[in-house]
């Protein structure tokens, strides 16, 4: 799943709202390795965050440590694309560590603030360094006259985790930020009663890896011990069936903050100058844009490509993307939509209020299905329908969809014996185990000719996977003892 694929499904959970704070939503894209359940459940406890608060504290001292930190000056230019699309531009700045956990601020330029925590890794590769996205585990922006406040005084974002066959969820990362009146935060058990504890250092806390089942809710408690506020996920009938029903006893929810609503204009802000009109044909499809407004014509596709974009539900992906340079590399940004099959599809994926680059001029337009790919199998790298509106649309599907044939071969199950070898295998003995559609590669230099995946192996068991594009670009992976090492396709295509 790319980038913005994810941030699409997450507005499909939950659509954004002109009244509502749903900033917090968007930047729950940790990394590539998160199942999308997973991520279901982080947004699920952060919202609840959001929602019970209480409003029986009085801050004292100080509560700078929320606000200030040491700056962050080397972010990657993937880091500063994701921050983009998720709204949350502006300076990062480092809170505090806790052994492999890192808290940060980030401080927007209409003056809201987001908190964000991220993984602390060392010994990166350069792949690694170029890819990495520290502030996307856990994210939120928030009105800072709710948190930290009297009625606020907790962060919470930490996230329950369920596998199939589970009897119950588990509290699988306690960590958040709080103000300075919160001493401890502790967690709810199965019980009603408190079970697991962790200190409140420098506003922020985190409990690691630790991992405690049937929890119920949190706690914030005062130096003394008072209960400050509460959070229970348990409340009335379970949500779902793994997690817990029947409330936490005496710890009940702290009701919600009563905030002014902040004055301005809910009116939806139309393009600022001629709306733009693009038009493109390809794989049996027309596309018209007109500015947000994007209508397909589908009359022209096979009975094949049919059956490949329509689901059971009789529904398809529809949406168009612009490129964003940043660095040497081009982001992908853009709208699609969930829409139901006709010959004729009108839709209008994004509010231009919410997002004002969501109009046309796009680079090109896709329509997806919802099967699967493998490596090499019969339905390829390209999407079922790639319409470009742009030379450099043109040349951004060309070469995604060698990038895909690379990226998707380094993941795949023909692959890993090869990958994870405990000795170098010789190109030729690796081209072979693959098929003709790979061929062997005398230098790490070497090209394949195009429509050929060319291999190279070397010492201490470096493998470098590399396909030309019909553009003309090369592009390469560099793994080594089974790690990816390096690669120039970065935003072109999911690497992990």
């Amino acid at each position: 799943m790319n980038d913005v694929q994810l941030r699409d499904r997450l507005f499909k959970l939950f659509p954004p709202e002109t009244d509502a704070d749903w900033d917090d939503v968007l930047l729950r894209a940790k990394a590539s390795s998160w199942s999308f359940r997973r991520l279901t459940l982080l947004v699920a406890a952060a919202l609840l965050a959001a929602l019970a608060v209480g409003s029986a504290l009085a801050l004292s001292g100080r509560i700078g440590g929320l606000f200030h930190g040491t700056p962050v000056n080397d972010l990657t230019p993937r880091e500063r694309f994701l921050l983009s699309e998720f709204d949350m531009k502006g300076r990062v700045e480092l809170i505090a560590t806790r052994n492999a956990t890192a808290f940060y601020v980030i401080r927007r330029g209409d003056g809201r603030l987001c908190y964000s925590i991220g993984d602390v890794r060392k010994n990166l590769t350069p792949f690694q360094r170029e890819s990495r996205t520290r502030f996307s585990g856990a994210a939120g922006c928030i009105d800072p006259r709710i948190f930290p406040s009297r009625a606020m005084p907790v962060l919470n974002f930490s996230y329950y985790s369920y596998r199939a066959g589970d009897l119950e969820s588990r509290l699988a990362g306690l960590q958040g930020f709080a103000a300075d009146a919160v001493d401890r935060i502790g967690v709810i058990g199965r019980d009603k009663r408190i079970v697991f504890s962790v200190p409140v250092v420098d506003n922020v806390y985190t409990a690691g890896r630790k991992g405690i089942s049937g929890a119920r809710g949190i706690v914030a408690l005062g130096k003394d011990g008072k209960v400050l506020w509460v959070q229970c996920t348990a409340m009335g009938s379970s949500p779902a069936p793994q997690f817990p029903s029947g409330g936490c006893g005496k710890y009940k929810n702290s009701p919600p903050p009563n905030v002014p609503s902040a004055s301005h204009s809910t009116k939806p802000v139309g393009p600022s100058g001629p709306v733009v009109v693009q038009r493109g044909t390809a794989d049996g499809v027309a596309i018209v844009v007109r500015g947000a407004e994007i209508e397909a014509r589908f009359g022209g596709i096979s009975a094949e490509t049919r059956r490949l974009l329509e689901n059971k539900q009789g529904r398809i992906n529809v949406g168009c993307l612009k490129l964003v340079t940043i660095g040497h590399n081009h982001y992908s940004s853009g709208a699609f939509v969930t829409t139901p099959f006709t010959t004729v599809v009108h839709v209008r994926p994004w509010n231009p209020d919410r997002t004002p680059t969501a109009t046309a001029p796009f680079e090109g337009c896709t329509a997806t299905g919802t099967y699967g790919h493998s490596w090499n199998d019969a339905h390829g790298t390209h999407d079922a329908v790639e319409v470009p509106l742009t030379p450099r649309g043109r040349r951004f599907f060309a070469e995604r969809a060698v990038a895909r044939d690379i990226a998707w071969l380094a993941r795949a199950r023909v692959f890993r014996d090869i990958r994870y070898a405990k000795e170098s295998l010789s190109a030729d003995n690796v081209a072979r185990r693959l098929g003709t559609h790979v061929v062997p590669l005398e230098t790490v230099d070497s090209t394949p000719p195009i429509g050929k995946l060319g291999v190279w192996t070397g010492d201490q068991r470096r493998i470098v996977l590399v396909e030309r594009a019909a553009t003309g670009r090369r592009l390469f992976l560099d793994i080594r003892a089974g790690i990816i090492y390096r690669t120039n396709f970065l935003g072109l295509t999911q690497v992990l």
